[in-house]
């Protein structure tokens, strides 16, 4: 969980949807990540929250942003949490930012990969965390009863890497549109965008009080 800083971008090129069945990388476009990033400025101001595991590439890309990066590796490789909100109590164990919270937060497919019981839990711990004008980031698998978890990389603004990394199917049941729209409050939905692998990005903004 140490902060990870760096510089620069890194180039990728077009590739096919993923496969459960292999484990190769698959490179594809990420217009949610594009919306997220849309308008937030280049000065290194800000502060970003990663709940996957530390990847130099996309430190590369948030060191375009952010002064301050933090890779949670909130599950690690292929866990999950059960019930009684572990994976929330992983994420009370982060120091707060006080002088620069958290405002740019990417999820990825960790609500997939939580039982329904400790899902709320960690957007409450996000919401603690955060600054009232921060972004949020989430992935959600298609109904699959054979998905997944995914190794996610941010290669450029725009684009993303990811790989299955496990062989132990995600607990369900799956996340629907609407449950989304209601689990991520205080964060709104501003963005939703269906990828031809059948992924679905959702882009949030925390709602002013």
């Amino acid at each position: 969980m140490d902060w990870r800083r760096g510089i620069g971008r890194a180039p990728a090129s077009a590739a096919p949807a993923p496969s459960e069945a292999g484990a190769e990388p698959v490179e594809g476009a990420a217009p949610g990540v594009a919306a997220l990033l849309d308008g937030v400025s280049e000065d290194r101001s800000h502060a970003v929250l990663d709940l996957g595991p530390a990847a130099d590439l996309s430190l590369r890309v948030y060191s375009r942003f952010a002064r301050w990066v933090r890779f949670a590796d909130l599950l690690g490789e292929g866990g999950w949490s059960r019930a009684g909100g572990s994976a929330a109590g992983l994420l009370r164990s982060l120091p707060a930012q006080p002088e620069c919270p958290y405002d740019l937060v990417f999820a990825w497919d960790v609500l997939d990969r939580l039982f329904p019981e400790d899902r709320r839990h960690l957007v409450e711990c996000l919401a603690e965390l955060t600054a009232p004008n921060a972004r949020l980031h989430a992935v959600v698998r298609p109904e699959d009863p054979l998905a997944r978890p995914l190794r996610f990389t941010l290669l450029d603004v725009n684009r993303v890497r990811y790989e299955p990394i496990v062989a132990v199917p995600l607990p369900r049941p799956p996340l629907l549109p609407a449950e989304v729209t209601k689990l991520l409050a205080p964060f709104r939905v501003v963005h939703a965008f269906t990828l031809k692998s059948g992924l679905r990005e959702y882009v949030a903004a925390r709602a002013r009080t």
